[in-house]
């Protein structure tokens, strides 16, 4: 890689989204009135998560008949998990939202889909089911940190083991960004 592909690069915002939403500050009671909702919200999340579940395990499916192009599929297994990463914790599934995070961040990185990544993807999908399954809010505690230390250990096989075919990906630590 050379050193141009290194450097910083400057991306001209357009006011596209400021012309949407205006300008200057957000009425305080409507700052206090959205957290209330958050804060009170009663919604299930179980249904709303199997809408974005359900679609995840058939690109799953897909992927493994082959009958699809490698970036059809790619999409097709992210934006489930992107959803799920979005919707997670406004639902208090914290967990969920980590798990997915860290799965959105292994899907940005890699170039193909291969039996082992259908494996690690499979391996969270089935988590994910589990875990709203059973209703396990929040963080999960030391389970949910057990659960997410696999899920990375998961993506460092993964990435070692390339890296032992020639394979390297130079942005393989991108999905140890907690957040």
């Amino acid at each position: 890689m050379d050193t141009e592909d290194k450097r910083a690069r400057t991306i001209k915002f357009n006011r596209l989204l400021q012309a949407k939403v205006g300008t200057g500050q957000v009425n305080e009671e409507l700052i206090k009135k959205s957290q209330k909702l958050i804060e009170e919200n009663t919604t299930d999340f179980a249904p709303m998560a199997k809408e974005y579940l359900n679609p995840l395990k058939d690109a799953i499916d897909a992927a493994r008949k082959g009958d699809k192009e490698n970036s059809v599929i790619l999409q097709e297994i992210t934006d489930p998990v992107m959803q799920l990463k979005a919707n997670a914790a406004m639902f208090d599934y914290a967990l969920v939202g980590n798990l997915a995070n860290i799965m959105m961040n292994f899907l940005e990185t890699i170039e193909s889909i291969d039996e082992d990544v259908l494996e690690i993807v499979d391996a969270h999908y089935k988590t994910l089911v589990l875990i709203i399954g059973n209703e396990m809010k929040g963080d999960g505690g030391e389970y949910g940190q057990e659960l997410t230390g696999e899920l990375k250990d998961a993506c460092k096989r993964y990435f070692a083991r390339q890296a032992s075919q020639g394979n390297a990906i130079e942005d393989k630590d991108a999905f140890f960004i907690d957040g």
